[in-house]
């Protein structure tokens, strides 16, 4: 258990780390299935929303713009898509944090709202600037589809393991 005043300086490094695992776990699904579909892993989504409650709204959005910058420049190589996607997701979460009680059934379907909304503005983002050019049938079957099923598996194998690692008390 990390103490909540302590979770801002561990946060940083989680963050970092969710989001080098997500990059392997997605690239070792993505070969498991050849290639055909395409699904992602959002470990780093679990832990905002988990995360979210114990944090300032400066702190998050800080953390996502810069968490979403490394990973623009690491995965794609074009600095916005994933930063603004970031950002825009964990914005939508920090409201939602303050409006719904978070218990395990409103976490497992706010975190499908997340995802999705997240892929959604990626690839959309990807299509207004022209460096995609995929149509709404593929993505939904190839890429949203086995996403959203790989992201329920893994809340179901990660929520309370992180949910202990993040616990205040």
């Amino acid at each position: 258990m990390i103490p909540k005043e302590k979770v801002k300086y561990f946060a940083p490094a989680i963050f970092f780390l969710l989001l080098l695992i997500d990059g392997q776990l997605t690239m070792g699904a993505e070969n498991i299935l050849d290639n055909i579909y395409y699904p992602s892993v959002h470990l780093l989504l679990l832990a905002y929303l988990l995360l979210i409650p114990n944090l300032s709204k400066g702190y998050v959005i800080v953390s996502s713009l810069i968490i979403g910058l490394i990973c623009d420049s690491y995965y794609l190589g074009v600095l916005g898509i994933y930063t603004v996607a970031l950002v825009a997701t964990v914005m939508l979460m920090y409201t939602f944090q303050g409006i719904v009680e978070t218990n395990i059934p409103t976490a497992f379907f706010g975190m499908v709202i997340f995802v999705t909304s997240y892929e959604l503005i990626a690839v959309a983002l990807q299509v207004i600037f022209h460096l995609s050019n995929v149509g709404p049938i593929i993505f939904v079957t190839r890429v949203l589809g086995p996403t959203l099923l790989f992201n329920m598996l893994i809340f179901v194998l990660f929520f309370y393991p992180m949910k202990r690692l993040f616990s205040t008390k």
